[in-house]
């Protein structure tokens, strides 16, 4: 199913940037245009990346949301960044306009959501590495243990996302995940499985680990079973009954 947008590319892009003037007032008015004009082609596409069209509310939710993570980001060490599961290049695409000294790769298993990243990266003029695949298969790659900082927002329970996430982040890195929920039980030993510890973070709405020493042997598991059957104490590999 496709969806028209609601208003033109220009009055998105306008109302876009003056969300984010009233919003994230202390952006450089260069990066507030580049990422006004994401909002609109977010809004815009048919790809489905969002279900939110109007530009305001796309503004506050994706764009603001992510930069209010900004100093759990900072806190990494300096070095290459990943976004997981990044479905129209949030938050990595804001993070790339704001952080471009960080060399940012995009993960995105949907190849016309990825085309779609690589297409509005172009477009507002940012420099990064888009993978059209799952972040199972790039953690077994060259990617293994290689970031220094990796985030994911909505991307699934934060016990999944990390056992998604931690792979690709190296020994002394951070993952980063956008959530409303508390740090509980779960989260702390599937972290702990993939060598990582839950930390206090620097801001609200997120979720941080630090990757404690290199991926274990049997992560990622195969695609899909990080979600089929979620890592929790006493359990192994196997799903609760």
């Amino acid at each position: 199913m496709t969806h028209a947008p609601l208003v033109s590319r220009e009055t998105a892009t306008r109302v876009a940037r003056e969300t984010l003037a009233a919003d994230a007032p202390t952006l450089a008015a260069a990066d507030r245009e580049r990422l006004a004009l994401l909002v609109a082609l977010v809004c815009a596409t048919p790809v489905g990346v969002t279900a939110i069209r109007d530009p305001a509310e796309a503004a506050a939710r994706h764009v603001v949301d992510a930069l209010a993570g900004l100093p759990a980001v900072d806190a990494a060490p300096a070095g290459p960044l990943a976004d997981v599961g990044s479905g129209g290049g949030l938050p990595g695409l804001v993070l790339a306009v704001v952080r471009p000294a960080r060399e940012t790769h995009l993960i995105e298993a949907t190849a016309r959501k990825a085309a779609f990243i690589a297409e509005a990266a172009a477009e507002i003029g940012v420099a990064v590495h888009v993978h059209a695949a799952r972040s199972e298969d790039v953690g077994r790659g060259e990617l293994r243990d290689a970031f220094a900082c990796v985030v994911a927002r909505a991307l699934a329970p934060p016990p999944v996302a990390a056992e998604l996430c931690l792979p690709l982040c190296r020994p002394g890195g951070r993952v980063v995940l956008w959530s409303r929920e508390e740090a509980g039980d779960e989260l702390v030993f599937a972290a702990a499985e993939v060598r990582a510890e839950v930390v206090a973070p620097e801001c609200a709405g997120v979720l941080v680990l630090v990757k404690l020493d290199a991926t274990p042997e049997r992560f990622p598991r195969r695609p899909g079973m990080a979600a089929k059957r979620p890592l929790h104490a006493g359990g192994s590999d196997r799903p609760r009954r």
